[in-house]
């Protein structure tokens, strides 16, 4: 079986079964689909809108792709998903292109095989956000990076630019910065960066142009030039220089986020950076990406902590670095006996306690209310949700693989075993762990969105200090969000349903039906007078 093949198949069964299980979360998710699908009704392809306002922080790249599926498939979560599960196979299919012409096609396949079963990989790639799709294009970038610097070729430098064009498209200037400061580091420290001048700068700058902007002429053309300064200056240099809705962390942040990042091979990356150091000074191409790499990691982990703005996804651009040194790793510097103990004893207790949390739910889930005080973490966990059978299933099945991991002693196997057990572990959290998630998070906006849909057409949908998008795009209805309970919107003479959470109820003075109080969430529906 060509190994193009057996990775399609990999990803297959690892992503398209599961991937519209659990319904979209707020809000990422939520607003992202629910702009591609504003969009689409409205044949509006220029403008991002979401719930009839303009949605101006991201490019609609990822959109069109969204609204592909939707056409395809339907208005649903696994058609909001598809775009990043597809970037993702892609990206697989790309690092199996790249190690096979830097290193041979094991390396290409080991390569692939762990950016797929890296945890963050796997959550985004079932997530309907744009990290997955900016992945891809980032990886391109900097993997046209390493084929140039190896074989000299145009082709390759030409490559490089138009992925960087292409992901400026989808989330802007990041797509430039990241592979920029990669390639400038990289060069410096190897002291090559004489190399920079034999780039073909004038093709690769119109290409890079070319890809990256239609979209922001066209826009420009539309808004003016204000869309530019909210864009830039809020959604990204204001993102950088200030915490925004709440997102920020401590200088330790992305350290921690990067441990869970890469489950399960988080074990490894030591004796890989060791390995890159005691290369430091090797001329051979492998060392030198195994050095590449390192810088790669380091800087989007640098970059991503000054900015002030913090969210898990923002560093995932480092995913291929960890899949690209870990799979060179393995091939040409596979480590002792004594070495993969202290591996597998380091795995064993990084995901022993997540694995016995999830085959022992039964036991200590319906005590969760006892230890839980919150007034809005009690209400969504006292919903009347009860836990699926697989999640415990798969956590024994987990657990047993974990054991084989532990105590196999061949070589030939432990890649395999390493393999199997991120997969089960992918399956446990985004196939069985996620669905009975949802149903707390998101049961109470899909039940009142079922209830507006239900509502004539003509009854106002407000809402007051909330914004669920979940609720618009499952109902097929937008809604107005309110922030001052005087809001002529509120007056007597109006029919109007009202969502608000439960903690706001008492700010509401005009008389109130509720049609639903759920999970901490209300429904209200007055009617004109």
């Amino acid at each position: 079986m060509p190994a193009s093949l057996g990775l399609t198949l990999l990803w297959a069964v690892l992503y398209l079964p599961i991937l519209g299980l659990a319904p979209l979360f707020d809000y990422d998710e939520t607003i992202y689909a629910q702009t591609a699908l504003d969009m689409l009704h409205q044949s509006q392809f220029i403008v991002p809108q979401a719930n009839g306002l303009f949605f101006f922080e991201k490019p609609p790249f990822t959109y069109y792709l969204m609204q592909g599926a939707y056409l395809l498939f339907g208005e649903n979560a696994f058609s909001a998903r598809l775009p990043s599960a597809l970037f993702t196979l892609f990206g697989a299919l790309y690092l199996l292109y790249l190690g096979k012409r830097v290193s041979g096609i094991t390396t290409g396949v080991m390569m692939a095989c762990i950016y797929l079963t890296l945890l963050e990989t796997g959550l985004l790639g079932h997530a309907a956000i744009l990290d997955a799709v900016l992945n891809f294009w980032i990886l391109l970038a900097l993997g046209s990076y390493i084929l140039w610097s190896m074989f000299d070729l145009r082709r390759d430098a030409l490559w490089c630019a138009v992925a960087m064009g292409v992901a400026v498209s989808i989330k802007g200037p990041v797509g430039l910065v990241i592979p920029c400061a990669i390639i400038v580091v990289d060069r410096v420290l190897s002291g090559q960066w004489r190399k920079l001048v034999s780039i073909p700068w004038i093709a690769c700058l119109a290409l890079f142009f070319l890809c990256a902007s239609p979209w922001y002429i066209l826009i420009v053309m539309v808004q003016g030039w204000g869309f530019l300064y909210e864009f830039i200056m809020v959604h990204n240099i204001g993102r950088a220089l200030n915490p925004m809705q709440g997102h920020s962390g401590a200088w330790y942040y992305y350290l921690m986020v990067f441990c869970v990042a890469v489950l399960p091979w988080l074990a490894w990356m030591p004796s890989v950076w060791l390995q890159t150091w005691r290369q430091r000074k090797c001329a051979d191409p492998e060392a030198w990406i195994l050095r590449l790499c390192l810088i790669w990691i380091v800087l989007v982990i640098v970059i991503f902590t000054i900015a002030q703005t913090k969210l898990p996804h923002y560093i995932s651009s480092l995913l291929p670095a960890v899949a690209i040194s870990l799979g060179l790793f393995l091939h040409h510097y596979f480590p002792s006996l004594p070495t993969l103990n202290k591996i597998k004893y380091a795995t064993t207790l990084l995901l022993l306690p997540l694995i016995v949390l999830l085959a022992s739910l039964f036991l200590w889930f319906p005590k969760v209310t006892q230890w839980v005080h919150h007034p809005r973490a009690l209400a969504i966990l006292s919903q009347d949700v009860t836990p699926s059978n697989w999640i415990v299933v798969s956590g024994v099945f987990l657990l047993l693989t974990l054991l084989y991991v532990l105590y196999n002693q061949k070589k030939t196997y432990i890649f395999g075993s390493f393999v199997a057990l991120a997969f089960l572990l992918q399956i446990a959290l985004f196939g069985t762990l996620a669905p009975f998630a949802a149903k707390f998070s998101q049961g109470p906006s899909l039940a009142i969105a079922q209830e507006i849909k239900d509502l004539n057409p003509e009854v106002a949908v407000l809402s007051y200090h909330l914004n669920l998008p979940s609720i618009s795009f499952y109902s097929g209805r937008s809604y107005h969000v309110v922030l001052d309970a005087k809001d002529p919107l509120f007056a007597n003479d109006q029919t109007f349903a009202l969502i608000l959470r439960d903690e706001h109820r008492e700010s509401i003075t005009q008389p109130m039906q509720t049609l639903l109080k759920q999970g901490g969430l209300q429904l209200l529906f007055h009617k004109a007078q």
